[in-house]
């Protein structure tokens, strides 16, 4: 792929993300994976998700840290496997997991089968934190595994979006040196995801600023049938 294509796509993504607060790693990374290695596009990818992070400098003091502290253990070793199975695993395979992900994302926000958030829910905080960190690691999609556990923790949205910060940042740390330590993320890939970053950091804005001009139940569905559409090319970019 070009750079220009490249960047288009995280900037979209990220847009979405800082629109509609997810959607940077669950958009950019299926879409990305039609065009490149599965490995190449979770390490670059990586680098966007662990800057957004760094909001914990600002939400920090609105964590509930006795709830982060007990997944924090879990959510390591998660993080951790989940770096080692997209070092090891076959990209076609990784691809069609993303491609299953998706499809399981989208039915539990459609039908009564949540199969996700029913083993989550079994599991507890445990559960979250392990299944959070190897989605997160693997296919930068384990924002949904935390937050079927912790909506219902907090107090209010404010401190509901500083535990969902805390626990990607969490979780990202031991990806980001996973990443490195494996050698998956090369001077090539740092390089291209740093010209996308000023076009990354714009689109963060736009989408705060845009956040009450946009229909955002118009966008959410476009955004759906994109991963949709984007979850049926992954099956037909390993079947073909």
């Amino acid at each position: 792929m070009t750079i220009t294509a490249i960047i288009l796509i995280i900037t979209f993504a990220f847009f979405t993300h800082s629109l509609l607060g997810f959607g940077g790693g669950l958009i950019s990374i299926p879409i990305l994976c039609l065009f490149m290695p599965v490995q190449d596009v979770a390490s670059m990818v990586m680098i966007y998700q662990f800057s957004m992070g760094l909001l914990i400098f600002k939400t920090y003091h609105l964590t509930t840290w006795p709830l982060i502290i007990r997944m924090i253990p879990l959510t390591i070793i998660g993080a951790l496997l989940g770096v080692f199975l997209l070092k090891v695993l076959d990209g076609d395979l990784i691809r069609l997991l993303l491609a299953g992900y998706i499809i399981i994302y989208l039915a539990g926000k459609h039908t009564k089968f949540n199969l996700l958030a029913r083993v989550i829910k079994w599991g507890g905080a445990h559960m979250s934190a392990l299944f959070g960190g190897v989605l997160n690691a693997m296919i930068g999609g384990g924002a949904a595994a935390f937050i079927i556990y912790l909506r219902d923790k907090a107090a209010n949205s404010s401190e509901f979006r500083a535990n969902i910060t805390m626990m990607l940042m969490v979780s990202n740390i031991p990806r980001a040196i996973g990443t490195v330590g494996t050698g998956m993320l090369t001077w090539d890939i740092f390089m291209t995801a740093m010209y996308g970053f000023p076009a990354f950091l714009i689109a963060l804005v736009m989408g705060q600023k845009l956040h009450d001009k946009i229909p955002q139940k118009i966008f959410f569905t476009a955004v759906e049938i994109l991963l949709f559409c984007s979850a049926m090319f992954l099956v037909l970019k390993v079947l073909l």
